[in-house]
């Protein structure tokens, strides 16, 4: 009898895993880094025993099994595109480089906020194969979508697709920009009225190459200035929720009445008068760039992987008065604007936010990099920097 192949055993293969086992279903595991039980590993010798391999966002397209399995015809799907073959609920798609988290967040409040039954999962950190039992109680999914996953994915059913922006990221995984740029766009190919697509601002390398579809709503440039959210995030939530019958001015004060999503743009402490904000969901540089255009006379600690971005792409507001990088790390910034203090270690780093943050009004941790160099993801670090903070500066 075949099995089937988890391909990659993070959150989503154990997910895949416990689907599975509810189905009886036999399988094998294989990951690059993960030591698996010698009862499930799977040898590559074993490729034609495989009928199905489930493949997790990390794994690059070009892994090795995965070309085996091409060139052999075995069938290759994600967790997102199995659930839409077995399921019925209708599917809204949410990706962007920066925003996918808080507009899937938001976006679920709000509508079960108006009688509308939805629940969200994907990159969120929950696999719609956790929900199979919940969806003949709901009208929507509202599915979290990076461009791993996208990258794997050929066939989905989308009621609407949302592009919250694009610019530089992951460059690392992908190899060029241009990929990356696709497998976002590519969320546009799944949806069942091209009406419902709807495109936030890209980078102006992507306006140039003249890629972006036409069967797109594009955001309306507007001045919202709320707290906790940009321009554009709030012009595309009007838009979609517009589609649902939610006026305006009710989305302006919902979203007025809800603090950020934690690890984004997060005001945790305030002593002295001066504020600190855990950004530690920022893993690229045109999010510290938006970030540094909402705070006043701020030292900005940075952190982390570039992933293939190019540093030049940093462009803060002129109300960043010092920023502080890791000592020999990919950070290296030219600038006369502000002043750049290296930090040996998180020790060297709290000494010096302990001696100097009366001089600023703002302490922003807007790290612009993954957080892979020191934590297992941005939450750890996000937690790590809160707790350094309130537990010296109280």
């Amino acid at each position: 009898m075949k099995s089937s192949l988890i391909l990659g055993y993070g959150s989503t293969g154990q997910d895949i895993e416990q689907y599975l086992i509810s189905k009886n279903k036999n399988y094998l595991i294989h990951d690059d880094l993960e030591n698996i039980d010698k009862k499930y590993k799977f040898n590559t010798e074993n490729i034609n025993n495989i009928e199905t391999i489930f493949v997790s966002p990390g794994v690059k397209k070009d892994h090795e099994i995965l070309r085996m399995a091409s060139s052999s015809g075995i069938k290759i799907i994600t967790d997102i595109e199995l659930f839409s073959e077995i399921n019925n609920v209708k599917l809204i798609g949410v990706t962007g480089t920066n925003g996918k988290t808080s507009f899937v967040t938001l976006l679920d409040r709000i509508l079960n906020k108006y009688d509308i039954k939805s629940k969200p999962a994907g990159n969120i950190g929950n696999s719609p194969l956790n929900l199979i039992s919940d969806t003949n109680d709901l009208d929507y999914l509202i599915l979290e979508l990076s461009s791993f996953q996208l990258a794997h994915m050929n066939k989905i059913e989308l009621e609407m697709a949302v592009v919250l922006n694009i610019y530089q990221d992951h460059i690392d995984w992908h190899e060029t920009f241009e990929q990356y740029v696709f497998s976002k766009l590519k969320i546009f190919n799944f949806t069942i009225n091209q009406e419902n697509n709807f495109l936030g601002p890209v980078d102006s390398q992507v306006k140039t190459e003249g890629i972006l579809p036409k069967n797109v709503k594009n955001f309306n440039e507007e001045q919202f200035n709320l707290d906790n959210y940009f321009d554009d995030f709030v012009s595309i939530f009007i838009d979609v929720c517009n589609e649902f019958s939610i006026p305006k001015e009710e989305v302006l004060n919902f979203l007025t009445s809800q603090s950020s999503v934690e690890h984004r743009f997060e005001h945790f402490h305030t002593k002295n008068g001066v504020k600190f904000i855990n950004d530690s969901k920022s893993t690229n540089l045109e999010s510290v760039n938006k970030a540094s255009y909402k705070v006043k006379n701020c030292l900005l600690i940075m952190h982390g992987l570039l992933k293939g971005i190019d540093i030049k792409r940093l462009s803060l507001s002129n109300e960043i008065k010092e920023i502080m990088v890791p000592k020999n790390s990919e950070f290296v910034i030219n600038s006369n604007n502000f002043l750049i203090v290296e930090y040996e270690n998180f020790e060297d780093l709290r000494k010096y936010i302990k001696n100097n943050y009366k001089n600023f009004d703002t302490v922003l941790f807007s790290c612009g990099g993954s957080s892979f160099s020191n934590f297992k993801n941005y939450m750890e670090r996000g937690e790590y920097f809160k707790e350094m903070i309130v537990g010296e500066i109280s």
